[in-house]
């Protein structure tokens, strides 16, 4: 009997080992940090402003193989993802006022998502510090630089 315990015992340790070496490295999905906008007012039509490139800095001991962008405008919409592009260690992408064109206006939110080369997965918080609105040239005969 002292035999059977003794190597069940040994048994549930081997095994237990074994687990944690399985579980062991990188467990974690990658930083979003030093998230940056170009501006903070995004406009449909030949108005200055009519794009906005958000950058951030992610990184991973594994290495980032996905990052998207999400954003909407309007908390009754969905959201949609983009690519973002490596450049000079920063994931970037434009966003264009045209790519709205028919949409409402209003704040438009976004979120960043990153995934690495061992599957983990990691989101930034929503950020609302940019607002889509229409450009006016002109008022009452009043011009404008929008």
């Amino acid at each position: 009997m002292k035999k059977l315990i003794l190597i069940v015992g040994l048994f549930i340790l081997l095994l237990g080992l074994t687990s944690c070496r399985n579980v062991s490295g990188d467990q974690t999905g990658p930083e979003i940090k030093d998230i940056q906008t170009s501006g903070n007012v995004l406009v449909i039509s030949d108005c200055q402003g009519t794009s906005v490139t958000i950058t951030a800095k992610v990184t991973d001991p594994s290495g980032a193989v996905e990052v998207l962008l999400w954003y909407r405008i309007g908390s009754d919409q969905k959201f949609t993802s983009i690519p973002m592009d490596l450049h000079n260690d920063m994931y970037e992408v434009s966003i264009q006022g045209s790519d709205f064109l028919g949409k409402a206006y209003g704040t438009l939110e976004f979120y960043i998502t990153a995934k690495d080369e061992k599957g983990n997965s990691s989101k930034s918080g929503v950020d609302q510090s940019i607002q889509f609105l229409p450009c006016v040239n002109s008022y009452w005969g009043i011009k404008f630089n929008c």
